[in-house]
């Protein structure tokens, strides 16, 4: 069957963006998360990356700090608010290593010449490794020898690898490997998306328009053919068959569907850093290392470098270490009100109410004197705070048992997210087609966010009934 023209893609494109706004009532006048959606989100230039460009002295960590790493971070926490799913965080990440450690039957790309000529999988991982790094040739010479039914680097395996090695911060995501990257995303995506066309709670138009979108942004950013077209789709729909839509493989690529949110959510990602924003994902462990370096000797510039350092401990899972290192800025600044407000979010999040109403209420004592500019810096520390709980592993962020903080949550990422929309919307550069595409992806964020907090409400209204 012929493709779908230009022309038939931009009136569905249209027609897709229409009736999320009708779903909504409007996507530009969002009456009912009023208050939940801040379109005057405070700038994260005011927050954490502030902190670094507003001192000479911690300039030379500029390079690692960018308005995309934190606006990546955004995105990965709204999507894990809208699907109630906890994150994959620094804390599950050294259990994880701490465990393996005694496993000889881990595979890793480490022991990939050890293993049995039989399990390619390590030499498979190394491959996608390689790539990653631009060494081509070695990563070929990894995948001598395998033998299977389809191209090696179609394995699941490889690219699983692909997907982990740009979420840590792989140059080669970036810079030259936008392509492999896309591929292996929008195969985990599409697998969720249209496994079983006509199961699931998603509509079958929601799941035509996220299709159409992503199909642009593999077609616009790297001039290459979408994984799966819109005729093939089409022909699907007109069938009424449940059959499956994606380019065909023999692996699965998920082995327990208890694990499709996190795949798709880390696939995502990978797509916004390599392809959408071209930039690599925040690296706490380099940032660490760079601050090493950094002398201390203006005061300033050593109260804001704790708050640095605490900011990266709470997006790793260490509370304990960032609770103590924003006591520890309190104490050694006792005029400086930012500790104060910043340590009040990591008791909330613990439940612990009456030590944050404590902290909060010093907080509102020595800020009483702050200019507004300050109290703006102020709340993008917070916002950035709210987002790093969650992506640290904040048992309490994901959670209907704690919708007060889960909106607390869609509020923080969700604020910084349309902000950046919005923005990209005022752009007088901004071609046409590109409008549509931003004014419908706002459509579909206002659309899920909007449904996430008609269940907290519902969910409350229905728990005030049985008490």
């Amino acid at each position: 069957m012929p493709g779908i023209s230009s022309s038939m893609a931009a009136r569905l494109l249209r027609r897709s963006t229409l009736a999320a706004a009708l779903d909504l009532g409007s996507p530009y006048q969002p009456r009912p998360l009023s208050g939940l959606f801040l379109a005057s989100a405070p700038p994260s230039a005011a927050g954490h990356l502030g902190l670094v460009r507003a001192r000479p002295g911690l300039l030379d960590l500029n390079r690692l700090l960018d308005c995309e790493s934190f606006l990546l971070d955004a995105t990965h926490a709204l999507g894990c608010a809208a699907l109630r799913h906890k994150p994959f965080s620094g804390n599950d990440a050294r259990t994880l290593r701490s465990g393996a450690s005694g496993t000889r039957s881990t595979p890793s790309s480490a022991s990939a010449t050890k293993g049995p000529p039989y399990h390619p999988v390590p030499r498979i991982c190394a491959a996608a490794i390689c790539d990653l790094l631009g060494r081509t040739d070695e990563a070929d010479r990894w995948l001598t020898g395998i033998s299977a039914e389809y191209p090696v680097r179609e394995h699941i395996s490889y690219q699983n690898t692909l997907v982990a090695g740009t979420l840590g911060g792989a140059p080669g995501a970036v810079a030259g490997c936008q392509g492999a990257v896309a591929s292996a995303a929008l195969k985990f995506i599409y697998e969720k998306l249209w496994g079983k066309a006509f199961e699931g709670r998603t509509p079958i138009a929601k799941k035509v328009l996220i299709t159409a979108l992503l199909n642009r942004v593999v077609t616009t950013r790297l001039n290459k053919g979408a994984v799966v077209d819109l005729s093939s789709v089409a022909k699907l729909l007109r069938s009424g068959s449940t059959g499956r839509v994606e380019p065909g493989y023999d692996d699965p690529v998920f082995a327990y569907p208890g694990g499709t949110e996190h795949f798709v959510l880390q696939a995502s990602q990978a797509l916004l850093s390599a392809v959408v924003l071209r930039a690599p994902p925040l690296n706490a462990d380099r940032i660490r290392a760079a601050t090493r370096a950094v002398g201390t000797g203006d005061a300033g510039a050593a109260a804001d470098l704790r708050l640095l350092l605490a900011f990266l401990a709470v997006r790793d899972g260490c509370f304990q270490q960032a609770g103590e290192r924003y006591v520890e800025a309190a104490r050694e600044h006792p005029s400086d009100p930012r500790p104060h407000c910043l340590v009040r979010l990591l008791f909330l999040f613990d439940e612990q109410t009456k030590a944050a109403e404590q902290w909060e209420a010093s907080y509102q004592r020595l800020a009483a004197g702050s200019s507004e500019e300050d109290r703006v810096a102020h709340q993008s520390l917070k916002v950035e705070l709210v987002i790093a709980l969650g992506l640290g592993g904040a048992c309490t962020a994901f959670k209907e048992s704690s919708p007060n903080l889960l909106r607390e949550m869609v509020g923080a990422a969700g604020s910084r997210v349309d902000a950046a929309l919005l923005d990209a919307l005022q752009d007088k550069e901004t071609p046409f087609v590109q409008r549509l595409e931003l004014r419908a992806i706002r459509a579909l964020v206002y659309a899920e966010m909007w449904s996430a907090v008609k269940d907290l409400e519902m969910d409350g209204a229905s728990a005030g009934k049985t008490d």
